[in-house]
Formats: C-alpha cells, sequence, structure tokens
C-alpha cells in the first residue's frame, strides 16, 4: 500500500480556507476547501469521501488540484458545463411572435418555431422552463379590438366615464345590461386528477335547448337578470326595460343603461318606446362598435361559466337553470351586490 495522500498548510492558508466557509462563493467551492483543511488536519481520503458522500478519486483530485495550483484549483475553469442553446434574443423573438401574430402556440408549436425560423433546437419541456420567467399557459380571448374605431371609442369612453362620476356622486342609477347563453352540455376543461389517469365528462342523452340570459349589472349594488329557453326574443327586452322604467320613475331618479348595438336593442318597436321611457326616467346609453370589453357585465358572464358551469354536464334545460341561478347568486354574496330574478310573462318569450 502506497503513502497516505497528505498535504500540508501554513497558518495563513488554513485561515484563508476557513474564510471561505462565510464568503460569497459556490457551494462546491466551500466543499473542496473544507476538504483541503480536513485532510490537512489528519483525515484519511476514505474518511473525507465518507463524510460527504463523494467518491474517494473525486477527493484525490481535489487534493492533487490543490497541490499544483492552490487556491485557484478550487474553482472551475472557465468554460466549463453545458453551453446554452438559445440566447436572450431567441426568447425575446417568441414572446414577439406571441404578441403579435394573429394565432395561439403551445410548447411543442413554439419550439418547432424555433427550430424553423431560427435553427434552434430545444424539447418542449426545456422551452416551458426557460419561458415561465415571463410567459405563462393561459386561456385566450375572442377580440375585436381591430376593428374599432379609436376616434368614437374615446369620444364614447370620455362620456361613460361622466355618467360613472355621476352614479358615484348619486346624482344617477347607471346600470349595464347585456345577454348571455348557456348549453347543457359545457365544454371540458383542466381539472386535478391522479397521475396517469385522465377524468371522464359522460354526455347526457340530449343536448337540450339552449338556455338565455338577460341582465343588469349595477357594480356593488345589484343584478337583475331573467330567464328564457332558446334566445333572448325583443319582447323579454322589452319587458325588461319596462320594469326598469317603471322603478326609475317609483324612485324618481334618472336611471342611465348601458348597452351595446344588438338588433333586439334598436328594432323599430324598441325605438318607439324610447320618448316613453326618457319621460319616465330611462336613458340608453349606446356603446361603440366591437367595444364589448367597456361593459363590465362581460366579465360577469365570464366568470359565471367559468367559475360556476365549467365542467359540468346537465341532464335537461331545468336542471342548467337551476345551476345558473345557484351560480349568479353565488357571484352577488362574493361581489356583495344583491340579486334578483324577473319571471317573464308567459307570451314574453315568443
Amino acid at each position: 500500500m502506497g503513502a497516505r495522500l497528505r498535504v500540508f498548510l501554513t497558518a495563513d492558508q488554513d485561515e484563508t480556507l476557513l474564510k471561505l466557509r462565510t464568503a460569497d462563493a459556490p457551494q462546491k467551492v466551500k466543499d473542496r476547501a473544507e476538504i483541503i483543511r480536513l485532510n490537512a488536519h489528519g483525515w484519511y481520503v476514505e474518511k473525507i469521501a465518507t463524510h460527504f458522500n463523494w467518491t474517494s478519486q473525486t477527493v484525490r483530485e481535489v487534493l492533487h488540484k490543490w497541490e499544483k495550483l492552490g487556491i485557484q484549483g478550487l474553482w472551475e475553469k472557465p468554460g466549463r458545463g453545458g453551453k446554452p442553446k438559445c440566447k436572450e434574443s431567441d426568447i425575446v423573438y417568441l414572446e414577439e411572435c406571441l404578441k403579435k401574430e394573429p394565432r395561439t402556440y403551445n410548447s411543442l408549436q413554439l419550439a418547432q418555431k424555433l427550430e424553423s425560423d431560427r435553427s434552434i433546437k430545444l424539447s418542449p419541456d426545456r422551452l416551458r422552463r426557460v419561458l415561465k420567467k415571463g410567459i405563462i399557459w393561459k386561456r385566450t380571448r375572442k377580440s375585436h379590438k381591430a376593428k374599432q374605431d379609436p376616434i368614437i371609442r374615446s369620444k364614447k369612453q370620455a362620456d361613460l366615464d361622466m355618467l360613472e362620476l355621476a352614479a358615484a356622486a348619486g346624482e344617477i342609477d347607471l346600470k349595464y345590461l347585456d345577454e348571455s347563453g348557456f348549453c347543457a352540455w359545457s365544454e371540458p376543461g383542466y381539472t386535478y386528477y391522479q397521475r396517469g389517469e385522465q377524468k371522464h365528462l359522460e354526455q347526457t342523452q340530449r343536448r337540450g335547448r339552449r338556455l338565455s340570459i338577460i341582465g343588469f349589472f349595477q357594480p356593488l349594488i345589484s343584478f337583475i337578470y331573467g330567464l328564457v329557453i332558446g334566445g333572448v326574443s325583443r319582447k323579454s327586452y322589452i319587458e325588461m326595460m319596462e320594469f326598469e322604467a317603471l322603478d326609475a320613475q317609483k324612485i324618481g331618479r334618472m336611471r342611465v343603461i348601458v348597452q351595446d348595438n344588438g338588433p333586439i336593442h334598436r328594432c323599430l318597436q324598441v325605438q318607439q318606446l324610447w320618448s316613453k321611457w326618457e319621460q319616465m326616467g330611462l336613458y340608453i346609453f349606446f356603446l361603440p362598435k366591437y367595444c364589448s370589453e367597456m361593459n363590465p357585465i362581460e366579465l360577469e358572464w365570464q366568470h359565471l361559466k367559468k367559475d360556476e358551469l365549467a365542467g359540468k354536464m346537465f341532464d335537461d334545460e331545468l336542471e342548467l337553470a337551476y345551476a345558473v341561478i345557484d351560480g349568479v347568486q353565488a357571484r352577488g354574496e362574493r361581489g356583495n351586490y344583491s340579486t334578483q330574478r324577473v319571471k317573464f310573462n308567459s307570451n314574453s318569450s315568443g
């Protein structure tokens, strides 16, 4: 058996290595410094290897580098380790594509695009880890912003801001109107489930008819709505507006309804009622075309579908209606506003 491998340190060298314990240095450098000190204090290579859970050969290499290079041997040589396959400019390129291109991408498609456009080959899993610092996987929304008239939108937004100030001061009542719809077969979404298994939602025997909702939303105060089978007709719309006009007349304060330019909102029969409603204190503010984001009730529909009804199947229209009613009530409780369902006359759905 050969001589034991042993290094010898001066007092200054031992103190320098000891100070590395608290220095701003990589952990591997601190471990190597401790190996040198332990060996100098009489620890054999095998004992040091057991202490650090390293191989004896690795410990010997550390000791040999110390004898050959001194303290410089504790650090890795420049250029060690795998070279990055992509640069910051490649990630910026992908970010610009995600912002500007009129389509969606998953990680596989982004990896393919990076390879075809920039000759950089990364696995989808690796690309996800690179992107997650500033980009996340999230739902895409439809938009009509490209069709908006920016001048008209700006003027309408200024007018709406004035109405909101008047409402905040208690001078008027401001409500937002819109319609939406629900189906018994909602689109399955993501869910937590056991690894290696997939959850299935069994479809009911029949899809059933569409359930529509028309609502008046007064943020932080109230949500008044009505449900109909099929689409919301002009008769249902008129009945709801008559309800609001009578309430405005009873309270004696001006009420403004913010709504879009849907066909039932501007049909001839409705236009003939505008002057009557205004005499009762009910006025209509029409949003500019393709500007649904200016109507906060749109967010109520989104959350109602995403948070209350998503991933559920309903046996019939009645079960769906009860789920919508419960969902509206739950949102009202969370948003601290009252909810009220208006029951239409039997001849108002035609």
